[in-house]
């Protein structure tokens, strides 16, 4: 048997799609994933072109010469095709993977709920870079965040960067793949035991899914921590 479940359909109603999933294969998938991730990397593309997350690059592309103008925004294009494939693929295939671990759910079935999710974040950067090209401008803080009213009172540039992390999208996320997570069937064992643990694991899914989206804003936020500008110095300028 095969599943025809449409996108938006599979974003609003999870549990179907993991019922429909156990019925059978979803038909087109694999042109399904290649289309999102041709779409992400456009977006990525289109948001290097029009200079965000390029602000540490300013001064150095600013004062050297045209040639390493040119090769400087040619390595940007091509650091942003790559950075794309990473994002995507992580939250495609690790999390999906991350997630089998956790709840014994086949991976397979995973990744269909990771290409729903993964849609969600392209679209949480597609807002803002719609609103920042807008506005005319960028800021380090997501607009769909708590970022902006964490600037306005903690000087904890680290803890802002965390708090940025914590969108309405990571909400939404974590609500789509308990949804999911619930209605799927885990992989069972001969031993009664174990099939029980694994039914608790799933019972405690949701405080699960918020304890990973925290910790991958703590590594996110500690990434962003990082003094990229001064690497970028040394790197562009000063040599390694």
């Amino acid at each position: 048997m095969y599943s025809t479940y449409g996108y938006w359909r599979s974003l609003i109603y999870p549990d179907r799609l993991a019922v429909e999933i156990g019925q059978g294969t979803v038909t087109g998938f694999k042109r399904r994933v290649f289309s999102v991730f041709i779409l992400g990397i456009i977006l990525f593309v289109l948001r290097d072109m029009w200079g965000m997350n390029t602000g540490t690059m300013t001064y150095i592309l600013a004062n050297g010469s045209l040639d390493e103008f040119t090769i400087g925004r040619i390595t940007a294009l091509v650091g942003a095709v790559l950075w794309a494939m990473i994002y995507m693929s992580f939250h495609f295939w690790g999390v999906a993977w991350i997630l089998s671990m956790l709840t014994k759910i086949p991976f397979k079935p995973l990744l269909k709920l990771q290409l729903v999710v993964t849609g969600l974040l392209l679209i949480e950067k597609l807002i803002n870079f719609l609103i920042f090209a807008v506005a005319g401008k960028t800021a380090a803080v997501s607009i769909l965040s708590f970022g902006p009213l964490a600037v306005t009172f903690l000087d904890n540039w680290y803890i802002i960067l965390f708090v940025n992390q914590l969108t309405i999208f990571s909400a939404l996320i974590v609500a789509v793949q308990y949804r999911f997570i619930s209605f799927s069937k885990v992989e069972t064992s001969l031993v009664g035991e174990e099939v029980v643990e694994h039914k608790g694991i799933r019972k405690q899914a949701l405080w699960m899914l918020i304890a990973l989206q925290v910790v991958f804003a703590l590594i996110t936020a500690a990434v962003g921590f990082a003094p990229i500008e001064k690497m970028l110095n040394l790197l562009m300028i000063g040599g390694l």
